[in-house]
């Protein structure tokens, strides 16, 4: 019997690399990189759907965008994947809402050896890397727009209050790994696939 397709839900602490080391793992299993944020960049040129979801509003305020919009995303990302491919749910979901749901649906289309990976670091250092990260952007090196003080203190009490209870109940649902990111980018890429080649012993 052929193995199912390996999916992974990434979530972590802010800053602790869930971009990098998403990327790395959506390349390593062959998954669709379901990365929100990307897929909300899809839109940028739509104007009619940027006013309808106030999109430039949320997303320079750090502020999350309107449920509704993240919720078809999803959705339709997971339909429209083919069965023989797995994915990966880059940094996503971040409400349990969202978890519900995303649960269902990985139920319905019947998609297994599924694993929940949380990517963890100090909060000393989630703020050394916040207030110091650069994107290069239209040719310059510049700060991300939404890393100013009062939007970094929205995305943190976000966190706080919402990705704990999203992990609770993922934690009940999947295999769970907790893995550290500290340290040099490839130590934190051998400790991801060891746990990750080790967690699929149970479906192959």
């Amino acid at each position: 019997m052929k193995p199912q397709p390996l999916n992974i839900i990434l979530l972590g602490d802010p800053a602790a690399g869930k971009a990098t080391h998403g990327k790395f793992l959506a390349r390593k299993y062959n998954l669709y990189d379901l990365d929100m944020g990307r897929e909300l960049r899809s839109l940028e040129h739509n104007q009619a759907l940027r006013k309808k979801y106030r999109l430039d509003k949320t997303l320079d305020s750090g502020k999350l965008t309107p449920t509704e919009l993240v919720r078809s995303l999803l959705h339709d990302k997971i339909q429209s994947t083919k069965k023989t491919k797995g994915i990966l749910f880059d940094g996503t979901p971040k409400m349990l809402g969202e978890a519900k749901l995303v649960s269902n649906w990985l139920k319905q289309e019947k998609r297994g050896n599924i694993i929940f990976v949380y990517l963890s670091i100090p909060l000393k250092e989630t703020m050394r890397r916040m207030t110091s990260r650069k994107t290069y952007f239209r040719g310059k090196f510049s700060k991300r727009p939404d890393d100013n003080n009062r939007a970094l203190k929205n995305r943190i009490n976000y966190y706080q209050k919402n990705i704990s209870q999203v992990v609770k109940y993922f934690k009940k649902l999947y295999p769970f790994m907790k893995i550290s990111t500290l340290g040099s980018i490839p130590e934190a890429k051998k400790r991801l696939i060891a746990k990750i080649d080790a967690g699929q012993t149970r479906f192959n």
